[in-house]
């Protein structure tokens, strides 16, 4: 079985232009996406396509290529190209078939594990799940991240790696969306994170003018994926990703008591539309 459960200890830190800071304990699913019927069929607590105390729907992932808009198709579309039709019906791991051959990434792909919150009971929100793609001989290639706001949009970023012995990895790219309303679109997200093993950790920043404005760490640790730890998880956790929304906006509302700068989704995408704009 190589589909693992890893806990993990999240920390946020504000660092400008008011400071503002938390921590809490979470949990993730690290799926081999071959595994998913597998799974299904040997845990009474997991299902695949299936409502269940713990679960994973293929509908709950790459709804980007389904969002509609010229102005989210554009923003979307800034670090990847796709086309919609040939992602319609196609289970997860068949959907980054299609996407690395979209980017013409050209090696021959592996193992697929997905990183994630699986819907607990009847829902889920992911701030962000991590696709780990590995070839056919086991190393690491690409990692994909899916970010979601809470206006139901997604984005996905990709890091691609050539080195097959290397396990630490960093990357800077502009983010270009909207999902804090509390940190402007133009920062810079920087990432260092590890190929997932007993302990993974991984760093993220927001930088804008070389001034760290947030930084998030998360360090997991790895649990093997049994019934029993599924019910550690059910009552340590419960109702984990409805949770997850709840701090959200408790935190949102403790920044605008701050009176930290609110910036309004629609002049926000303008502003990244039109900026894409002139790039182009």
């Amino acid at each position: 079985m190589n589909s693992k459960i890893y806990t993990a200890k999240i920390r946020h830190q504000r660092k400008d232009p008011v400071r503002n800071g938390f921590s809490f304990s979470s949990f993730f699913m690290y799926l081999d996406l071959d595994e998913l019927d597998i799974l299904d069929k040997k845990f009474p607590l997991f299902s695949y396509n299936a409502w269940n105390i713990f679960s994973f729907y293929d509908r709950d992932h790459f709804t980007f290529v389904d969002q509609n808009g010229k102005e989210h198709e554009m923003i979307t579309k800034e670090k990847i190209s796709y086309t919609a039709e040939k992602y319609k019906g196609k289970v997860t791991k068949k959907k980054i078939e299609i996407m690395l051959e979209e980017l013409q990434l050209d090696f021959q792909l592996g193992k697929v594990f997905l990183l994630t919150n699986v819907r607990n009971r009847w829902y889920v929100f992911n701030p962000v799940s991590f696709y780990y793609c590995f070839d056919t001989d086991g190393v690491f290639r690409v990692l994909f991240s899916e970010v979601n706001n809470t206006f139901h949009q997604q984005k996905m970023y990709y890091i691609t790696n050539d080195d097959p012995v290397k396990k630490r990895f960093r990357d800077m790219q502009k983010k270009n969306y909207y999902v804090s309303p509390f940190i402007d679109y133009d920062t810079h997200l920087t990432r260092e994170f590890e190929v997932p093993n007993e302990r993974l950790i991984m760093l993220i920043d927001s930088v804008k003018e070389d001034k760290k404005v947030l930084t998030t760490s998360v360090i997991w640790k790895k649990m093997d994926m049994t019934t029993k730890n599924m019910l550690y998880l059910l009552f340590r956790y419960p109702l984990l990703t409805f949770m997850i929304i709840l701090y959200i906006h408790w935190h949102a509302c403790k920044l605008r008591y701050k009176n930290v700068t609110l910036y309004r989704k629609e002049e926000t995408d303008k502003r990244i539309v039109e900026s894409l704009t002139k790039k182009s």
